[in-house]
């Protein structure tokens, strides 16, 4: 199960850095807890409304999802300062993760965009402060 959300999660690497993007509609493209959440939706993960960054990782500490010290495959990880997470991505194996990124607030069309959904090293980003493990039904 692990293998076939990490799978669906790189299958969108390419799409444009969309801020407020969920994949969908007109603006096509997503932004980070956008990408996060339609793997989560895909798996049946979460149901709810749209959630930030922050809002994930609320989400997934009150469904008792384990908090980890070493990202291993699957694994969401939050970024920012430790009353701030500013950032989500998804581990999909040892040091590299699937990321929507790179455009920031003002990348809200997907005709100027500059950012997108990659693959990139974990330890690019300097500011990784929580690593949460979804628990997948068998």
């Amino acid at each position: 199960m692990i293998q076939a959300f990490i799978n669906y999660a790189k299958a969108f690497i390419g799409k444009p850095y969309v801020w407020a993007g969920d994949g969908s509609g007109k603006k096509g493209g997503f932004d980070c807890s956008g990408l996060v959440l339609e793997c989560l939706y895909a798996f049946g993960l979460y149901k709810g409304p749209d959630l930030t960054a922050s809002g994930i990782l609320d989400m997934a500490l009150k469904k008792g999802w384990k908090v980890g010290q070493k990202a291993k495959e699957g694994d969401l990880l939050f970024f920012g300062k430790k009353n701030k997470i500013i950032h989500v991505a998804i581990c999909i194996e040892d040091g590299f993760m699937i990321e929507a990124g790179g455009g920031g607030r003002s990348s809200d069309n997907i005709l100027t965009s500059t950012g997108m959904v990659r693959k990139r090293p974990i330890a690019f980003r300097k500011d990784l402060i929580s690593i949460v493990s979804p628990i997948f039904e068998k």
